[in-house]
Parts: structure tokens; C-alpha cells; sequence
């Protein structure tokens, strides 16, 4: 997700926005956007490339009332880090999700995955899979290289994809010797980064034709997405 993370205090911020990059998001963290938002001075074109908000502990919940009322016509997911006695108290604020501040990967990965297919439910199943595939992939321990190979790969499905197709979409260049010889490099560190999760190579080396997925990687894919789904339906339904 693309998050916008609001906050009087930047360097507070750090270590929970460490945690967000982590699971693969991509994350803004403004003190002057805020203080826009507080003087209705934000642009709307602006807002509209976030998916979610988070609103800092630092904040006080007058101050995101405000700003929440210029967010109601907005698509947005908006989210509260607070303690847990503070999300108590607070209650009536409308908020698609609170994240405790002592919140694990685990948790964080699960609040994140939910706010986010509610909010592309509606575009169909194939969207709402779409984000369920990326947030599997952010439970393996690859670099954003190695995501980006695997994930071009899934979208192949059981077709062999040339190295020279690859490198071309993920370095964005002609398919060189020094290219394709990273390219290698990467594959050969995906395969052995998840040899243990599952047993042999992920991604399996096609003499003469490519790369394509071991079909064990799409059942791990595949095993929790229709309850995923499922999820993210009833939370609809009680919303």
C-alpha cells in the first residue's frame, strides 16, 4: 500500500515506519502535510495517490476530527496508533482500523491486508487476489528485486518467460551480458532464501527457453487466498 503517515514528530516515527516498509509498503511521513490538512490548504490530487493514513499517537483527537471531516468524502482507509486504553476512549472516531503501539509484523501484516482488499473489493476478485499475492510475498524474506522477479513470474503463471523478457521489465534496459548475469545472481538467491520452504527450487531454470515458477509456489499462494477473500467479504457485510 501507498501510506500517508501523519505526525508531529518524525523521528518518533521511525521504528514503526521501518516496520511498515518492511511488509512492502510505501511510506510517506509528514509533518507538513499535516499541518496543510489542519489549514484545509492540502491538495486533493495529492491525497488521492494514498491508499491509507495513518494518524501518529502524537496527534490529539480534536485535531484529527478536523481533519477527518475534510476526508469524508474521500476513498481513503485511515487508521489510529494509539494504546489500547486510548482506543477506548476514543471510540467515536471513525476510524477503519486502530494499531496498537506495540503492535508485531504479524499483526500489523493482517490489519494492513484487510483495510486494504475492503477497499478494492468492489473491483472484482481478480484485484482483491491481485493484493492478496503481494501481501503473501511480503511474508518471505526476499529483497525488492527478488519480489519483483518472483511476482512477474506469478503473473506468467505456467508459461516458460525468457531471461531477456525478464530482465527487460524489471531493469527497464536492454537485456546485456552484465543484465542477464544479474539476473542470475537474483535467481539463484530467491532459490536458495526458500530452498526450506519448499524443498527445491522456487523458481526452476528452463535450458535454452527461461524461468518459470515451481507449481509448489502457487500452491502456497493459493492456499489462503480463497479464506482471505472470504474475510474480507464478512467484514464488508458487518460494516
Amino acid at each position: 500500500m501507498q501510506l500517508l503517515l501523519l505526525t508531529k514528530v518524525p523521528l518518533y516515527e521511525e521504528n514503526f515506519e521501518r516496520q511498515l516498509k518492511q511488509l512492502g509498503n510505501e511510506v510517506y511521513c509528514s509533518t507538513n502535510v499535516l499541518t496543510a490538512l489542519k489549514r484545509g490548504m492540502i491538495d486533493k490530487n495529492f491525497l488521492n495517490q494514498f491508499e491509507g493514513i495513518i494518524f501518529s499517537e502524537t496527534l490529539y483527537d480534536s485535531e484529527i476530527q478536523e481533519i477527518m471531516k475534510q476526508l469524508s468524502q474521500e476513498t481513503i482507509k485511515c487508521f489510529r496508533r494509539a494504546s489500547e486504553s486510548k482506543h477506548e476512549e476514543a471510540d467515536f472516531l471513525p476510524f477503519d482500523s486502530w494499531i496498537p503501539l506495540d503492535i508485531d509484523l504479524c499483526r500489523l501484516r493482517e490489519i494492513l491486508l484487510i483495510a486494504e482488499l475492503s477497499h478494492m473489493v468492489n473491483k472484482g476478485a481478480a484485484h482483491v487476489q491481485q493484493v492478496a499475492v503481494k501481501q503473501k510475498l511480503s511474508e518471505l524474506s526476499l529483497k525488492l528485486k527478488q519480489k519483483e522477479i518472483v511476482y512477474y513470474l506469478i503473473q506468467a503463471g505456467d508459461r516458460t518467460v525468457p531471461r531477456e523478457e525478464i530482465s527487460q521489465q524489471i531493469w527497464e534496459k536492454a537485456p546485456t551480458k552484465s543484465v542477464l548475469a544479474s539476473l542470475s545472481k537474483v535467481v539463484s538467491k530467491v532459490n536458495e532464501k526458500l530452498e526450506n520452504e519448499f524443498g527445491d527450487e522456487a523458481i526452476q531454470t528452463i535450458w535454452g527457453q527461461g524461468y518459470r515458477l515451481n507449481k509448489k509456489f502457487f500452491d502456497y499462494l493459493e492456499n489462503d487466498l480463497v479464506d482471505v477473500q472470504e474475510t474480507v467479504l464478512c467484514e464488508s457485510v458487518q460494516q
